[in-house]
């Protein structure tokens, strides 16, 4: 049982925490939050579950304490749980075992037995069979309490097996399997292994035959091609030597030509030099007069242009004399016409002071009536100001007299609207309270029927998620039965391969049937074919069977021995191996003799009759039938054969027996009379008896399965229809229900807004009465107010008419005032406007006598240039004079220059055509130099590239030697070998010794053509003339190994190997054989152990629910079936249950509290079929009632004996029950701890109450 448990930084428990478990029932409270079922969590967690969702996190790493407000995170969570095994529960050598487990921040996880790191599946080890672990039903989860109830038979069936304890034999069952099927993988992979070392080996020994005459023929190829390359070296060496002589005499000749060439050259190339230097000194004198040519010309420009220039500042100099007369005619006409302009304007300068005197006295004038027009418009405007105040005053009085009387009529205007108002407001105020009342009575008839509409939809959505629970039943059954009949036709290809192969049948029976398949004569017709052909056997005692045939299985049945004895009497039988015979009509026994290859066989019946014996299953004969055509087969070859439970009952039987007697136990164990014992069962695919039942069985189930597959695939089509109907139905419900739904919304949308309604005509009809009194009140007010203006109105007229007499008298004296000003600004405008005419005159004389002057000084200005530009223009005639007779003077003297250097040109000219005939002698003696040189050199670079070329055949030569036999050219040429010298010993019978072969091409030898010795004067070929044959002979030899094909030259060397090999894995095939047979042993034997165990507990847990359910429910009725009795194994369990009251009906249709019920009846079932050390419940007492809790406590208080209880729970009845109780609070936001509590402190609610 439990003892403790430690935490420490486990989800919320970031402290160590421990919970120390007594014997009995220990409750654990405290609030919703506080971290209650964490201790669940941790101790699920401990025993190695490894889904994050089930210990309610999104990752394994959400159990490490995440830190608080108050406090960081943890770097690990770690969880401790100690067990008292004094009992030895846990297969552990040890009182007390701990099981830890550590979960690090990084993601890595250890987990802990007794302090030391162990495998997960080492501690499931542990806890299988036990009921402890987290697979069984010890943990049952919050909020999971119905889990065992769950809706999929298959998974209800894993905790039916961990409380039969055969979790482990099916663990076991499944790890031989899958051994099995590796084995299975194995002997097939090794099987093709065998098959392919048995092909290599046959491969390698025709290889190896070719590898041998490979290597004759590449001995021989070698010793041919080696010896043709020696010679082929040898002669191009010598080739080689004489070529590179004549290159060194070619060398010699060239240089003597170079000498000449060169002389040649330098004779040459003083001529070349010459000539330059003649050039260059022609070009310098083409140059100089190129340059006298030019000064000439420019000089004689010079003259030309002088010429003309002169000429042009002849017509200057005439020019600017005519123009000095006339600038001196204007300059006196300019100071004429300044002198007139200078008389008029000191006259019009008096004229205009004189004007000024009189607009000065003018404007004085103006400016007194000015002022006094001022002053009395200053008065007329203060006098117009108080008009115009007045009259203000007293049109506002008017204006507010005429709005108070508006405001009258509209008052009474208003007054009878609102009264108006008033009325129809009521009127519609009783309108809406009609209208609220038929809204609610529409809007409580719309909700009537969206009620109705919802219980219908609910029913169609039930019917229509039955259908799809049935549908995919259906579909798992389908798809059950297709991967059956897929596994089914698998095993009867194989089986039908093996079959057609004749697996297991020996070579000689195969024989003599295809004899009695192809001959009609006898004594091949009398054959009807072999036992295990003509027996059907049952598929469940195949094996056995062909345990108790052995042997007999492959005799060939025939009508008639007598044929067959007459064929065996003429002579020897040509069949390979043994073959036995059986005659089915009645014959006394008869064997051949031992020499002959075939025997026949007949069974003596022994004379016993053991039926009805303890431990005697039956006569083995009487157990199989016979083909019609073989009648009475069975018992010639089982009569004297038994089948019994087990060795013992075969001991006692044999004891008295007849010495024929055979017994065969159900084990497959064979014992006869002679005391010979014969075990082990037979490799089924070779159990010819068990495959032929296998494959007739196999295409019955197939058949079988075809029909289960088109039923349900018709099921699945209803299904399928049924489905689309009431998925319609349903679509046309939701749509009413969405309509009603909508009406009832409208409804109620509607009905509010006519409360809303009727709530604003009451407030408006409220307001609107108060309006009519506020409007009284204000026609009061308005009355006195318009008889106050009214008397205000006419004081107002009276003062208005005053001030309109005194302003009319003022502004008829201004207005005297105002024609004589206006007549004195008519005489000031009329001398301002002659005064400024003057003023303009007297502008333009001043501006005229300004130009007059400027003119005036302008025309003694161009005077004095035009005399200064005359002075200039005889100078420059002076200074072209000379530069004109400067220029003559040059030009006669490079003109004599010029004679001068054409004389010297000539002489230089003459020179050069002298040497130019010198150099053309020399080229023609040098090109007759360079012809013989360059053929010279053409030949020595043909002699070069014949070198070159022997030199790359002797490379090439080599590098082919070397990359095809590993050795040099070097080295053959001086080991003497030579295809030459064997070719005419072979031929010739003579040899030819180092000199013959080097000079082989001028040299004669002896030879016979025929292989006879030739005459002494028979001349020798030489090798060139032998070159061809014998590479003809090598190529010849190329051929050959070419028409080998691919040959294997390690094949001689692999034979051995693959002998060995095929005999090592053959050995391997034998013993993977005889595995695959323990392990189907071992399969079997789980499987019966398995299923004796399962039903024995389940007819246990049955009785147990039926009788705790109705102690539970005070009443009704319960039961839990298998689906499939015939498959124990592996069929899922149904659970029915009745409450009391109720008719029998599925468990999905329970209420809460009755399916905790029913799972707490199923649980304290297995309880008390195979107790568990432990049992944990999280909140299952959440859905119960009062009543229930008590008949819960009741059972569990009953289980404490049993069992060790650690309930988490709110209810207080169930805290009654505890021997110990913990509590769990969070002191500290985020962080559990635990306290101890008494039962007074904790709340109806599950809170724990606090000290004040």
């Amino acid at each position: 049982m439990l003892k403790s448990l430690e935490l420490f930084g486990f989800k919320s428990f970031a402290d160590r925490t421990v919970f120390e478990f007594a014997p009995g029932i220990t409750c654990v409270v405290g609030p919703n939050g506080s971290g209650k079922s964490n201790v669940v969590d941790a101790i699920k967690w401990i025993l190695g579950d490894q889904s994050a969702k089930s210990l309610r996190g999104q990752e394994m790493s959400d159990v490490i304490f995440n830190g608080s407000s108050g406090r960081k995170g943890s770097g690990f969570a770690e969880a401790t749980l100690s067990f008292d095994n004094t009992t030895g529960l846990l297969p552990i050598d040890a009182a007390e075992v701990q099981i830890g487990r550590r979960l690090y921040q990084s993601g890595d996880s250890e987990y802990l037995l007794n302090g030391s790191a162990v495998r997960l599946k080492d501690i499931r080890d542990v806890f299988m069979g036990t009921g402890a672990g987290t697979a069984a039903y010890s943990i049952i989860e919050q909020g999971r309490v119905d889990q065992i109830l769950q809706p999929n038979p298959a998974a209800r069936r894993l905790v039916f097996e961990e409380a039969a304890g055969i979790s482990k034999f099916k663990s076991r069952r499944v790890d031989a399997e899958r051994r099995l099927e590796r084995v299975a993988q194995n002997l097939l992979r090794l099987t093709d292994i065998v098959d392919q070392a048995e092909s290599q080996l046959n491969a390698t020994r025709s290889q190896a035959t070719k590898a041998a005459k490979y290597q004759e023929l590449s001995t021989e190829l070698r010793s041919a091609w080696t010896g043709l390359a020696a010679d082929d070296c040898r002669v191009l060496t010598v080739e080689l030597d004489k070529e590179v002589a004549e290159l060194g005499d070619l060398d010699t000749r060239i240089a003597a030509l170079q000498g000449d060439f060169d002389r040649i050259d330098t004779e040459k190339r003083g001529t070349e030099r010459r000539l330059a230097e003649l050039d260059q000194q022609l070009q310098t004198r083409e140059r100089s007069l190129s340059s006298l040519r030019e000064s000439i010309a420019r000089h004689e420009a010079t003259i030309r242009h002088q010429s003309v220039r002169r000429e042009e500042m002849a017509a200057d100099q005439h020019r600017i004399g005519q123009q000095r007369i006339g600038l001196g005619r204007q300059a006196d006409l300019a100071r004429q016409e300044l002198a007139a302009t200078n008389g008029q304007l000191s006259t019009f300068e008096e004229q205009l002071q004189e004007s000024q005197k009189q607009v000065a006295v003018r404007e004085q004038q103006l400016h007194e009536l000015e002022e006094i027009v001022r002053q009395r418009k200053s008065e007329i405007e203060a006098q117009r100001r108080e008009l115009l105040i007045q009259q203000k005053q007293r049109n506002q009085m008017a204006e507010r007299l005429s709005i108070l009387q508006s405001q009258a009529e509209s008052i009474a205007q208003n007054q009878q609207q609102a009264q108006e108002r008033r009325d129809r407001l009521q009127s519609e105020l009783d309108a809406a309270l009609l209208e609220r009342t038929a809204r609610e009575e529409h809007l409580r008839e719309a909700e009537t029927a969206l009620q109705t509409r919802q219980e219908l939809l609910t029913d169609a959505e039930q019917a229509h998620w039955k259908t799809v629970r049935q549908r995919e039943e259906t579909e798992q059954l389908l798809q059950t039965q297709r991967e059956r009949r897929s596994a089914a036709e698998a095993r009867l290809a194989v089986l039908e391969e093996l079959e057609q192969r004749q697996e297991g049948i020996a070579i000689g029976v195969r024989e003599i049937l295809k004899r009695a398949e192809t001959a009609h004569f006898p004594p091949w017709d009398r054959i009807i074919g072999t036992v295990r052909d003509l027996l059907d056997v049952p598929m469940d005692l195949a094996p056995i069977i062909d345990a108790a045939l052995g042997d007999r299985s492959q005799l060939i049945a025939v009508t008639d021995l007598a044929p067959l004895l007459d064929y065996l009497n003429r002579g020897a039988a040509p069949i390979e191996g043994r073959v036995g015979f059986v005659s089915i009509a009645p014959l006394i026994a008869s064997v051949a003799d031992d020499d002959l290859p075939l025997r026949s066989f007949d069974l003596a019946i022994p004379d016993v009759d053991y039926t009805g014996q303890p431990g005697v299953f039956g006569r083995a004969d009487l157990l199989v039938q016979a083909r019609d055509r073989a009648q009475g087969l069975a018992t010639r070859v089982l009569g004297d054969t038994w089948i019994v439970e087990n060795l013992t009952v075969a001991r006692r039987l044999l004891l008295q027996a007849p010495p024929t007697l055979r017994i065969v136990t159900l084990q497959g164990e064979v014992l006869t009379a002679n005391q010979h014992l014969f075990v082990g069962m037979m490799p089924h695919e070779t159990s010819i008896v068990s495959r032929k039942s296998e494959l007739r069985q196999l295409k019955n189930e197939i058949q079988q399965l075809h029909r289960s597959i088109e039923a349900a695939t018709q099921r699945q089509a209803i299904l399928a229809e049924a489905l689309g109907s009431r998925t319609e139905v349903r679509q046309k419900l939701s749509e009413e229900l969405k309509r009603l739904s909508n009406a009832v919304t409208g409804s109620s949308t509607q009905l509010a807004g006519q409360v809303r309604e009727v709530q604003r005509l009451e407030r408006e009809c409220s307001a609107q009465s108060e309006t009519l009194a506020a409007m009284q009140r204000r026609e009061e007010e308005n009355r006195r107010e318009r008889d106050h203006l009214q008397s205000q109105l006419t004081t107002a007229d009276g003062t208005i008419t005053e001030l309109k007499t005194a302003l009319t008298a003022d502004e008829e004296s201004i207005a005297e005032v105002q024609s004589l000003l206006q007549e004195t600004q008519q005489a000031i405008r009329i001398e301002q406007l002659d005064f400024a005419m003057q003023e303009e005159r007297l502008r333009g004389l001043r501006q005229t006598q300004t130009r007059l002057e400027r003119d005036q000084k302008q025309r003694l200005q161009q005077l004095d240039e035009a005399v200064a530009r005359a002075v200039e223009i005889a100078d420059a005639r002076q200074r072209g004079d000379l530069e004109c007779l400067r220029a003559q003077n040059q030009v006669a003297e490079r003109m004599l220059e010029r004679e001068q250097i054409q004389r010297e040109a000539r002489g230089l000219y003459e020179e050069r055509a002298g040497l130019r005939q010198s150099r053309a002698v020399i080229v023609k003696e040098e090109e007759a130099v360079h012809s013989q040189r360059r053929q010279l050199v053409d030949r020595k670079h043909a002699l070069e590239f014949e070198v070159q070329k022997q030199k790359l055949q002797l490379t090439t030569l080599a590098e082919r030697i070397q990359e095809e036999f590993q050795v040099s050219l070097e080295q053959l040429v001086e080991s003497g070998v030579s295809a030459y010298q064997a070719h005419l010993a072979e031929r010739y019978g003579v040899k030819a010794d180092s000199a013959n072969e080097d000079e082989s091409v001028s040299e004669d030898a002896e030879l016979n053509a025929d292989e006879e010795v030739v005459p002494d004067d028979a001349p020798v070929p030489t090798f060139a003339e032998v070159r061809a044959e014998l590479d003809a002979h090598v190529e010849r030899l190329r051929r050959k190994l070419k028409m080998l094909g691919s040959v294997n030259t390690d094949a001689l060397t692999n034979l051995q190997e693959l002998e060995r090999r095929h005999a090592t894995v053959a050995g391997q095939l034998k013993d993977l054989q005889e595995a695959k047979a323990a392990l189907e042993d071992i399969i079997r034997k789980i499987n019966h152990e398995s299923q004796r165990i399962f039903l024995d507990t389940f007819e246990t847990i049955r009785g147990h629910f039926k009788e705790l359910f109705r102690k539970l429910f005070g009443g009704g009725d319960a039961d839990i079936i298998l689906e499939n009795p015939d498959d124990v194994l592996e069929c899922g369990i149904d659970i029915v249950a009745r409450p009391p009251g109720k008719e029998l009906r599925s468990i999905s249709l329970l209420s809460g509290g009755e399916k905790t019920m029913t799972a707490v009846g199923m649980l304290f079932a297995m309880f008390k079929s195979k107790p568990s050390p432990y049992c944990i419940l999280d909140e299952v007492d959440a859905a119960l009632d009062e009543a229930n809790v008590d008949r819960y406590v009741a059972v569990v208080k009953e289980f404490v004996k049993m069992t060790q209880f650690v309930i988490i729970t709110h209810r207080k009845p169930t805290m009654t029950a505890a021997n110990v109780l913990y509590g769990v609070t969070m002191e500290q936001a985020g962080v559990s701890k635990r306290i101890a509590v008494r039962f007074e402190d904790v709340r109806e609610n599950g809170e724990i109450r606090t000290a004040a």
